[in-house]
């Protein structure tokens, strides 16, 4: 067969075969986080790399419950250290340092990387505030934010107020923007 009489023929048939197969089903939205606002806060305790006041660094562990009574959380679940993703919004987590201070807030990255993962990317964005490892991935399960199929989280933000009470849910795009969790903690703070 000649070069044009075979172009002819696969330029005739390529759009009837694509005709011919199904339409990829449609892809179903993600179920919402388990957990909602109103909902008790479930515990928590992670790893991560604390900063030494002369330098270095000591493995240290937080839970949700040394912040009862005294601080809101932000609770920043993100997919992967170094994912342009979720370094924007990490990043934009620590310049609104001064806005979560002001509403006696705590911010808490979380992710399923490793401590050391975790500390080498709190170093490359600048973060002052704690990136801890769930790297079993009790916590993703606990607050259903954990693809089950990639075996990351989700990402979402949890709004914790200083009882233990979510006040605020952000999933996907949404939580891509501190603002509206920011906001929120600044209206926890003024009740």
């Amino acid at each position: 067969m000649r070069p044009a009489a075979f172009c002819l023929v696969a330029c005739l048939l390529v759009p009837a075969v694509a005709a011919a197969q199904p339409a990829a089903p449609a892809q179903s939205p993600a179920p919402a986080p388990k957990v909602k606002v109103g909902d008790t806060a479930p515990g928590f305790s992670l790893s991560w790399f604390a900063p030494k006041a002369g330098g270095g660094y000591d493995p240290a562990t937080i839970s949700l419950d040394q912040y009862r009574g005294k601080q809101t959380v932000v609770l920043a679940f993100f997919p992967a250290a170094f994912s342009p993703g979720c370094t924007n919004e990490l990043k934009q987590y620590q310049a609104s340092a001064s806005r979560t201070a002001a509403a006696n807030t705590v911010v808490l990255g979380v992710s399923v990387d490793s401590t050391w993962a975790n500390r080498a990317f709190r170093e490359q964005i600048g973060a002052e505030f704690p990136i801890l490892s769930d790297f079993k991935r009790e916590a993703a399960r606990a607050y259903g934010v954990l693809n089950e199929e990639t075996g990351v989280s989700r990402r979402s933000t949890f709004v914790i107020d200083a009882n233990g009470i979510v006040q605020h849910v952000d999933v996907d795009r949404a939580a891509l923007d501190p603002n509206a969790a920011i906001g929120a903690c600044e209206r926890v703070s003024k009740r």
